[in-house]
């Protein structure tokens, strides 16, 4: 399957909006409650600009032009969640002390085990990397959890995040050294 990775572009928001929420709806089964997906669909399955902007946030499209993937990384204090994150958080990160945050990663269900989160993930890393991080954390939902264990990722922690409508789920606190 041939992939193509590139830097998201602020139009790129409603197709990116649209993967997140059909990613969590479809991925989040069996993991959280139906209640659970719904209010991360409203409050976590939002574009966060900030990323695009920073250009470190990647789509993923094949070559029919379909948006099956979304990731990226971060260089600022904030650790999940799109802008209904309360309260925000866009310190920058110093790259000599702090970990690189791997931020908003989604796959489109048809295409998960086909490469897509792996590109990203990569990209991410590597990115990271070069710009002086030598190591990365992230908040992983449940769905994603055997993914970043995989890619040798370690949890560090578990939290309840409360979103803003009062809902709870859970986020698995990772860490990883970078090569």
């Amino acid at each position: 399957m041939n992939l193509a990775i590139r830097l998201a572009e602020l139009n790129d928001l409603d197709g990116i909006e649209a993967l997140m929420k059909r990613s969590m709806k479809t991925l989040g089964v069996g993991r959280y409650s139906a209640e659970q997906i719904n209010s991360c669909c409203q409050f976590v399955c939002v574009p966060d600009c900030q990323l695009i902007e920073d250009q470190t946030f990647f789509v993923v499209r094949t070559e029919e032009g379909d948006l099956v993937g979304c990731g990226g990384w971060s260089i600022r204090k904030k650790l999940y969640a799109g802008p209904s994150q309360a309260p925000l958080n866009r310190d920058l990160l110093d790259p000599s002390r702090d970990p690189a945050r791997i931020r908003a990663m989604f796959t489109d269900p048809a295409y998960r085990g086909k490469g897509v989160g792996s590109l990203i993930l990569d990209h991410a890393e590597k990115a990271a990397h070069a710009r002086g991080f030598s190591k990365g954390a992230l908040g992983a939902t449940l769905s994603g959890l055997s993914f970043y264990t995989a890619k040798g990722w370690q949890k560090t922690a578990s939290e309840q995040a409360l979103l803003p409508d009062g809902i709870a789920i859970e986020v698995i606190q990772m860490e990883k050294l970078f090569n």
